[in-house]
């Protein structure tokens, strides 16, 4: 018979072999709840000494949204709705049957898909590089001295010429 006291084999390994302090636990969750009923029964007050009426119908916060008549600013639901709104009226627009467009009966619209029929058959206008623009738009400047033709239009005149970017006078250069 073993009359000598031994440790538990669990301590030489490292592990604590004490229990939960049941004790401790009930007194910090008790004081818990406690403080936290407290600190709401202290902020209700507060809240009544500074708001005595509360929030009621006449005495609504005001909205940080403008009035009807300046801009409001779009959300990304409003945004996207109205992107989508767009693009149906887009399409219906592109889509539409055939219809005179003006009362005089001199243009008519017709669905995109059979205008690109239309010009897959026929092809594009010819152009030549003669053809002057109507509008300079992005062209590039031309180098001094350099002979460079009018930038190119669909619907430009039929006259050729070449826009010549040489001076007047040429400056004089020191040596």
């Amino acid at each position: 018979m073993h009359t000598e006291k031994r440790e538990d084999p669990l301590v030489e390994l490292g592990y604590e072999i004490r229990d939960v302090n049941k004790k401790a636990l009930v007194n910090g969750t008790i004081g818990f709840f406690v403080f936290a009923i407290a600190s709401s029964v202290i902020g209700f007050v507060i809240f009544r000494l500074m708001y005595p009426a509360g929030f009621d119908a006449q005495h609504e916060p005001k909205s940080l949204m403008p009035q009807s008549p300046n801009p409001l600013v779009q959300s990304n639901i409003t945004a996207k709705t109205d992107i989508m709104d767009l693009r149906q009226q887009e399409d219906k627009v592109l889509n539409a049957p055939a219809h005179w467009v003006d009362a005089s009966h001199t243009k008519i619209a017709i669905p995109i898909d059979r205008a690109m029929e239309i010009i897959a058959d026929r092809g594009m206008p010819k152009t030549t590089p003669d053809v002057p623009a109507v509008t300079k738009g992005h062209t590039p400047d031309p180098v001094i001295g350099e002979k460079v033709p009018a930038p190119r239009s669909v619907i430009g005149a039929v006259h050729s010429s070449t826009v010549d970017s040489t001076p007047a006078k040429k400056p004089a250069v020191k040596h």
